[in-house]
């Protein structure tokens, strides 16, 4: 997901240099896990974090724990029904007993490097209850470098299910296919006979020309996707935020300049957080908060800012991340390494919002 923008980006010695800004304490950020990068906070009441790490045999896997660390479980560790090598981008079902994620497939021409999370190359779309007792793959995906998967995301009521399909490997000689070309699938989902998980009516949405598009899932009414792409634009390096009805129809460009990813609504569907590299000292990016017309833009944190409680020393990315139910608190992924996919998960605390 998104990672793989961030890296070319970190790159790129085009983007212009931004202005040092005060810093401004507008939210409280505490660490949630040292070493993990994608989670994903329950809307179901139960309230609990699913997020993947590694573990000690260098693969990532996913766990679930409450939001303060305690009642940690692994769902995907050491199970035979799994091929146990990365599992990551794990996401809610909307009824809190099931987590879609990505997994790395047993056998395949590349390394596991290209199946990080946020690579997604290899890889296919399972889903698990969250006793880590039932397995199911739900999604195939071809077994090439052209094909990858990244961000599996439901909708709010259960029935429809998003992710990001790459159709085409990265191209580093053709500016807008640096990370691969790809395409935004939307599909229904339905449990059958024993709860087996039913997807079907896949429908690839392409809102422009070839390019690299990004989901992160659907708004609160679930009537709309939130993505990210470079289409229109000249380069993978300039990455916008849009929103879309789930047919492709009303595209809407939310972002004019910079870099910018990883959007997603507040639970009441006003507004959206996004990572931007606006004004960031350290060249790497953080999270900011707008309207969803794209108006009213403030920075939320200052992990690039020498002069902010939130420095932690050199760029870091912010990536992406979900509210809690009560809509006050997020919980997201902050990279640490482009090239290892590796970082730390946060809760950040609005406060001053």
């Amino acid at each position: 997901m998104r990672q793989v923008g961030l890296l070319f980006f970190a790159l790129s010695l085009s983007l212009s240099a931004c202005k040092k800004q005060p810093f401004t304490a507008i939210t409280t950020v505490e660490t949630f896990l040292e070493d993990g990068l994608d989670c994903h906070w329950s809307p179901n009441p139960n309230g609990k974090i699913v997020y993947s790490t590694k573990g000690s045999d260098s693969y990532y896997d996913v766990h679930i724990s409450l939001p303060d660390g305690s009642d940690k479980f692994c769902i995907s560790c050491d199970k035979a029904e799994l091929p146990n090598r990365h599992i990551s981008n794990p996401a809610w079902h909307p009824s809190g007993k099931w987590v879609v994620m990505v997994v790395e497939k047993a056998t395949h021409p590349g390394s596991s490097t290209d199946a990080l999370p946020g690579f997604g190359a290899y890889c296919d779309i399972w889903i698990a209850n969250t006793q880590g007792t039932r397995f199911f793959k739900i999604v195939d995906i071809p077994n090439d470098y052209d094909h990858g998967v990244i961000a599996p995301r439901f909708s709010p009521d259960g029935t429809k299910l998003c992710w990001t399909h790459r159709v085409k490997q990265p191209n580093l000689l053709v500016p807008k296919q640096n990370a691969g070309y790809w395409v935004i699938n939307v599909a229904d989902f339905s449990f059958g006979t024993d709860s087996i998980p039913v997807v079907q009516n896949i429908h690839s949405i392409k809102p422009g020309e070839d390019a690299f598009y990004e989901a992160y899932g659907f708004s609160p009414d679930g009537n709309r996707i939130i993505f990210c792409s470079c289409m229109n634009q000249f380069s993978f390096l300039d990455e916008h935020i849009y929103t879309m009805n789930l047919d492709g129809s009303d595209v809407k460009k939310l972002t004019e300049k910079d870099y910018n990813e990883h959007g997603f609504y507040t639970p009441d569907g006003q507004r959206i957080v996004y990572m931007s590299s606006t004004e960031s000292s350290a060249k790497g990016t953080d999270w900011w908060i707008m309207n969803t017309d794209g108006s009213n833009k403030k920075r939320l944190t200052y992990f690039n800012e020498s002069n902010s409680n939130q420095y932690t020393g050199g760029a870091v990315w912010a990536g992406l991340g979900s509210f809690d139910s009560t809509g006050t608190r997020f919980v997201g992924g902050v990279q640490k390494s482009l090239t290892t996919q590796e970082g730390r998960i946060v809760l950040v605390d609005l406060n001053g919002e």
